[in-house]
């Protein structure tokens, strides 16, 4: 047998070897061919690919570059590259390689569809949703692309377009878990688009569940599918199977909390035993959910609430909960703990909508900043604070919620309304911009983003006649105050305010203002000036 045919023969042996996921069999082939041939390309490029599989890709783009200096010029090893140079960050040196792959073979579908992610991960929709297009149109079986695609269209707010790709996906890979749970988030948003035009039950929401668990009959291990079903059903305000689901957000994307390497508390009373409640998710998240440490105080259970340094002073006056701020202090008590995510306290407790307990205030702000702020702000005019983005440097959310302070303007041509900025953070400088910019009132409260947080403005807000705010943590804190506050919500919004509410269970002084089906908000600003005008009339004749 000549070198060439052993050569060959090993590679068809590997070959073999890593279709069947025997990646270690594989690779022994693969370095077999090259200690007799160290310049094989085929080989090279083999062992490349189980290195990108094995999330070595530093080492995947070395070899594959060395394949690629000893030619011939091969689309695949370019499309590869790409590949690992994205994994690595480095997006523009991926487009270049898929733009040579493609060069070299101009029916490469695989390399249109990878450029197409690299495009919409960088920001170029327009471009991706136009190498989607080539590669479906050369591939169109090509499940993954049908769902990366859909996923960009929704991004786009392009919700029935995305619709349209799962199905695609759905259609040619029936057995694909991740394409039916694409379809049931499509779903789940167009059947808020139908909420939004007075449909609150909209089958589109049958539809969703029934994908989510289709998705979990194929994969019973796939958490996204449980998240995204928990996610639909506590929107529509089944609550005990929703908080059940949503357990599953610890292993979907990023941790929302660093868990304990203690046991998860069940509910349980123990003699002896502390619960360890752990802060997630956002600063809004923890302000509502604390509302439930003290009740368990109130039951008898030896309650911490482990949460960031900043919240400590905010949240010290909660009856009966001493507040730790990081796992050493925790371990100043030697007795043993059970301890639970803060936002999975409702299921445990087997809490529904129409059994929130929603006495306000259950937070308080420090008397002699109130005071301090009183005498800031002055009397005379109906004060009203207003809150258009998020404000703290750990915001990583989307910004679907915000709402550009231009919306703000009816309230700005209110008579005697003063609007006083709550904002913090990079969207402070649209007041700058804002042609009404010179009739907000700026303050200097909480100047550190990052320093503790709220404790001004809650002070603020006690003297304040009314919050106007998008749905951040300004919601929360005013509605744990007390204070009266109008929140306007997109028509995609969080599961907590449910659907076609415009009260909430969480907050006995809060009041939503939805926006409709076309997605705008100058309606929702002018039902809200219609309000604001109201309340400062009322306030007038009582003055």
């Amino acid at each position: 047998m000549t070198d060439a045919a052993k050569a060959d023969q090993l590679l068809q042996q590997g070959l073999f070897h890593h279709r069947q996921g025997q990646l270690e069999q594989a690779m022994k082939r693969y370095v077999e061919v090259l200690q007799g041939d160290p310049e094989n390309a085929d080989a090279l490029y083999y062992v490349a690919v189980v290195a990108c599989q094995g999330g070595e890709y530093a080492e995947g783009a070395k070899l594959a570059r060395r394949a690629i200096s000893i030619g011939p010029p091969q689309a695949r090893l370019h499309n590869l590259l790409g590949q690992a140079l994205y994994r690595q960050g480095e997006r523009l040196e991926a487009i270049k390689n898929y733009d040579r792959a493609i060069a070299l073979d101009p029916n490469f579908a695989d390399a249109h569809g990878n450029r197409a992610n690299v495009l919409a991960d960088a920001g170029f929709p327009d471009e991706a949703l136009k190498s989607f297009d080539r590669a479906l149109a050369l591939k169109p079986d090509s499940a993954t692309d049908w769902v990366n695609r859909g996923a960009l269209l929704q991004a786009l707010g392009r919700h029935q377009e995305a619709l349209a790709s799962f199905q695609k996906a759905v259609a040619s890979a029936p057995d694909l878990a991740e394409a039916q749970v694409n379809r049931g988030n499509a779903l789940k948003d167009l059947g808020q688009f139908d909420a939004g035009a007075g449909k609150p039950d909209s089958t589109r929401f049958d539809e969703a569940e029934a994908a989510y668990n289709e998705a979990i009959k194929i994969d019973p291990k796939f958490d996204a599918a449980y998240l995204g079903r928990g996610l639909l059903r506590l929107l529509r305000g089944d609550w005990e199977a929703g908080f059940a689901d949503y357990d599953h957000r610890s292993k979907v994307g990023e941790p929302t909390y660093v868990p304990l390497s203690d046991p998860l508390w069940d509910g349980e009373k123990r003699a002896g035993e502390r619960v360890v409640l752990v802060s997630e998710q956002g600063l809004g998240d923890t302000i509502q959910f604390c509302r439930f440490a003290p009740l368990l105080a109130a039951r008898g259970f030896d309650v911490t609430l482990l949460t960031r340094k900043a919240m400590a002073p905010l949240l010290a006056g909660l009856p009966g909960v001493p507040i730790a701020t990081d796992a050493d202090e925790l371990a100043k008590d030697k007795r043993p703990l059970r301890w639970l995510p803060l936002l999975s306290l409702p299921g445990v407790l087997g809490i529904w909508p129409s059994s929130v307990p929603a006495g306000v205030p259950y937070l308080a702000a420090q008397p002699a900043r109130v005071k301090a702020w009183r005498g800031k702000l002055g009397a005379g005019s109906f004060k009203v604070g207003i809150n258009w983005g998020p404000g703290h440097s750990n915001y990583n959310s989307t910004a679907k919620r915000d709402i550009p302070l231009a919306q703000f303007a009816p309230l700005a041509m209110l008579p005697r309304v003063q609007l006083i900025s709550l904002q913090k953070g990079p969207a402070a400088v649209q007041i700058a911009e804002a042609p009404f910019g010179d009739r907000i009132m700026t303050l200097n409260a909480d100047p550190d983003a990052d320093a503790d947080f709220f404790l001004d403005t809650a002070a603020v807000m006690m003297n304040l006649d009314l919050v106007v705010t998008c749905d951040t943590s300004v919601t929360h804190l005013a509605g744990a105050l007390a204070r009266p506050v109008f929140t306007a919500v997109p028509v995609i919004g969080d599961w907590r305010w449910l659907l076609g509410r415009d009260d909430s269970p969480w907050y006995p002084t809060l009041r939503l203002f939805r926006q409709e089906a076309d997605g705008r908000w100058e309606p929702v600003f002018a039902r809200i000036a219609d309000a604001v005008r109201d309340m400062a009339a009322q306030a007038g004749a009582k003055g």
